[in-house]
C-alpha cells in the first residue's frame, strides 16, 4: 500500500460559492486602499461632511418650531435676512409637502456635487491597488489558473471601487438624510422628503458605475503605478480646463471634463431649476432674490445639458471596458 491513502473520500467541509471568492478579491483590495492615511483622510472628511449637512438640516428643520433657537437667532439680524427667515418659515409651516421636498432636493443636490471631487480623489488614491499591481506581477495569470473566470475577476475589483465610493459619497449622503430627518421636529420630514434621497440615490449610483468603469480601465492601462495615476489625474484635472473654454466658445468641450459630466448627472437628476421654480412662486421674498439670479445668469448653469453628458459617458464607459477586458486576457 502507498503512503498516501488514494481511496475517494467525501468532501466534509464548508463549501463556498463563487461569490465568496468575489469577495476576497474585492476585500483585499480594500485593505490595500484603507492602508493609506491619504484616503482614511479622505474618508473622514467625507464624513464629517454628513455632520455638517446633518446640521444644516436640523436648522431647517428648526423653523418649524416657534421658539426654537433658529428662530430666535435670527431676531437678530438685519430687517432684510429676518423677513428671508419669516417668508421661509412660513412657507415650511403652511405647504411642507411641497417646502420639505423642496429644500431636501436643493441641499442633496449641493451635497451630492460637493462629495464628487473627494470619491474622484478617493478613486485616484485606489487605482494602484486595483488592475496595474497584477498586470507587473502577472498575477492575472495565477487567478486564470484556478476556478475563477475573467468575469469573477474584474467583480471583486469593481466591488473596490464600489466600497470606496461607497464610504466616500453614497454613504455620507444616505446617513445625512437618515439622521437629519431623524432630528426633525416632525415625522412627516421622512415622507416628504422620500424624493430627495430616490434621486440622490439614482444619482450617486450613475455617477458610481462610470467612475467603476472608469477606474478599472485607467488601472489596466500600464503596469507602472506612476503612469495609471498620472493619466487619471490628467483625465480628471485637465478635463476641467476645457469647462470655461468650453463656456466661452465651442459649448460641447465642456463635456471633455469627467467631473462637469458628473455633475450634469446630478443635474438632471434632481432638477433644481424646476425647484427654484417652485419656492419663487410660493415666497416672495424669495422670488426676488432668484429674479435677480435670473438677470445675471445664475439659475442657467443649473439648467442640464443631458445629450453630449450621456454621449460623452457612453463613451468613456466602452473605452474603459474595451481596455479591461483586452488587458486582463490570461496568456
Amino acid at each position: 500500500m502507498g503512503l498516501r491513502d488514494h481511496r475517494y473520500r467525501h468532501w466534509e467541509g464548508r463549501h463556498e460559492g463563487i461569490w465568496r471568492r468575489r469577495w476576497v478579491i474585492a476585500a483585499g483590495g480594500l485593505r490595500g486602499c484603507l492602508g493609506n492615511r491619504w484616503m482614511r483622510y479622505v474618508i473622514t472628511l467625507c464624513w464629517l461632511s454628513a455632520l455638517a449637512q446633518v446640521g444644516i438640516l436640523f436648522c431647517v428643520g428648526q423653523l418649524l418650531v416657534a421658539e426654537s433657537i433658529v428662530v430666535e437667532w435670527a431676531a437678530n439680524l438685519n430687517p432684510m435676512l429676518q423677513t428671508f427667515v419669516r417668508g421661509l418659515t412660513t412657507w415650511l409651516e403652511q405647504h411642507p409637502e411641497i417646502s420639505v421636498h423642496v429644500t431636501q432636493d436643493l441641499l442633496f443636490c449641493w451635497y451630492a456635487s460637493l462629495l464628487a471631487p473627494l470619491s474622484l480623489l478617493a478613486v485616484a488614491l485606489a487605482i494602484p491597488h486595483l488592475i496595474t499591481r497584477d498586470l507587473s506581477s502577472n498575477a492575472i495569470v495565477l487567478y486564470a489558473s484556478k476556478a475563477l473566470r475573467r468575469h469573477d475577476y474584474l467583480l471583486g475589483k469593481a466591488g473596490v471601487v464600489s466600497g470606496l465610493l461607497g464610504l466616500t459619497w453614497l454613504g455620507p449622503v444616505v446617513v445625512a438624510w437618515l439622521l437629519g430627518n431623524l432630528l426633525a421636529p416632525d415625522w412627516g420630514f421622512f415622507w416628504h422628503g422620500r424624493g430627495a434621497l430616490g434621486n440622490a440615490l439614482l444619482a450617486v449610483l450613475v455617477n458610481l458605475v462610470v467612475l467603476v468603469c472608469v477606474g478599472l480601465g485607467v488601472s489596466a492601462v500600464s503596469a507602472r503605478e506612476k503612469a495609471v495615476v498620472g493619466l487619471y489625474v490628467v483625465l480628471w484635472l485637465v478635463g476641467n480646463a476645457f469647462v470655461p473654454l468650453g463656456n466661452q466658445t465651442k459649448p460641447w468641450l465642456r463635456h471633455l471634463s469627467l467631473q462637469y459630466n458628473l455633475r450634469q448627472v446630478v443635474l438632471g437628476v434632481f432638477r433644481p431649476a424646476q425647484d427654484l421654480q417652485t419656492a419663487q412662486d410660493n415666497v416672495p421674498i424669495l422670488g426676488d432674490v432668484l429674479r435677480r439670479m435670473d438677470q445675471r445668469g445664475a439659475r442657467r448653469a443649473l439648467q442640464p445639458q443631458m445629450a453630449g453628458t450621456w454621449i460623452a459617458l457612453a463613451s468613456l464607459g466602452l473605452l474603459s471596458v474595451t481596455i479591461v477586458w483586452t488587458r486582463t486576457k490570461p496568456e
